[in-house]
């Protein structure tokens, strides 16, 4: 197990000394932040056991299947956050976060880099405005939220350079693309969605240290930024069901093409077969069978014929 642990003081997030030992959380009596990464669920276990926490607050942190939500009971918060690391995965990264004054408490399933870079930036900036912990998990989900933002961002610009090669070239994309595409859409709707979720059931717990009104501005500001995400993802499907229209429609006008040509070649080789048949009766009387130039002669009528029917189809626009 990885940890480091931060303490909040005078504004500032510091980071402590490492050390081997695991810490003793029950023991801490500063606003501190102790982050966890690569912990079994022993280690888990052994870490949290001294805060009492509910029963299921404590399976839901130790079992394997992550279900983005909150938990309230008591002075301790629990939160399982979904986070918009790679839109291809088979399951999202997750975040689990522990509050419960003076201890925040981040559990990371996966690797998150915008986490690391959000402590980077707070213990390494000058003395700001942190005054509490609710601020700090503000400062987290609004840093991951905007993960989400850039992610639905990338996507759009996808679709938008997938749409712009097609109109160019309709043999540029192929369906594959566009079902790669799709599935994304579909993981960063869902992502969203259980965002929203998360931040929703976190704004209206009854927890003490979430209800004070400067506080309740962090939530309520928050909730609104992923709401904000939310209608971009929805705008998304809407495109990429646009995207998938364009291809299918491109894909029935090469078809269509193509069947009007086959009818064209059809039509021009049907009286060349009509000719060759009665020509190739074996009974007396056919004409020209017995003329020096009478092989030159049919030809030259199948030309006619051929030149007729193709200024046709040209007239009435069967090529455009």
């Amino acid at each position: 197990m990885k940890f480091k642990e931060y303490r909040l003081v005078s504004g500032k997030l510091q980071l402590q000394p490492p050390t081997r030992a695991t810490p003793k959380i029950d023991k801490v009596k500063i606003n501190t932040w102790f982050d966890i990464e690569d912990a079994g669920a022993s280690e888990i276990e052994r870490l949290l056991s001294p805060l009492n926490l509910h029963p299921l607050m404590l399976s839901r942190c130790l079992d394997k299947v992550n279900t983005p939500g909150v938990i309230s009971y008591g002075k301790a918060v629990l939160m399982e956050y979904p986070v918009a690391i790679d839109l291809e995965a088979a399951e999202p990264a997750y975040l689990t976060i522990i509050l419960q004054s003076p201890l925040l408490i981040t559990v990371r399933h996966s690797r998150i880099p915008a986490l690391t870079d959000l402590l980077q930036n707070l213990s390494s900036a000058p003395a700001s405005e942190l005054a509490h912990l609710v601020q700090v998990v503000y400062l987290i989900l609004d840093e991951l939220t905007d993960l989400s933002v850039q992610r639905q961002t990338e996507v759009r610009d996808r679709i938008s350079a997938m749409s712009v090669a097609m109109t160019r070239n309709d043999r540029a994309v192929v369906e594959s693309d566009i079902t790669s595409l799709q599935w994304q859409v579909d993981r960063l709707v869902s992502l969203i969605e259980n965002q929203l979720y998360c931040v929703t059931g976190l704004n209206a717990s009854d927890n003490e240290l979430l209800q004070e009104k400067h506080r309740k501005a962090y939530l309520q500001d928050l909730v609104s930024e992923v709401e904000i995400a939310m209608r971009g993802a929805n705008r998304l499907e809407a495109r990429i069901k646009s995207l998938y229209d364009s291809y299918q429609m491109a894909g029935s006008a090469r078809v269509d093409k193509r069947l009007r040509i086959l009818t064209i070649i059809s039509a021009i080789t049907l009286p060349f077969a009509l000719i060759a048949g009665l020509l190739g009766m074996n009974v007396g009387g056919l004409p020209w069978t017995k003329e020096p130039y009478g092989f030159i002669v049919v030809i030259c009528l199948m030309v006619l014929i051929a030149a007729a029917e193709l200024w046709y189809f040209w007239k009435k626009g069967w090529f455009e």
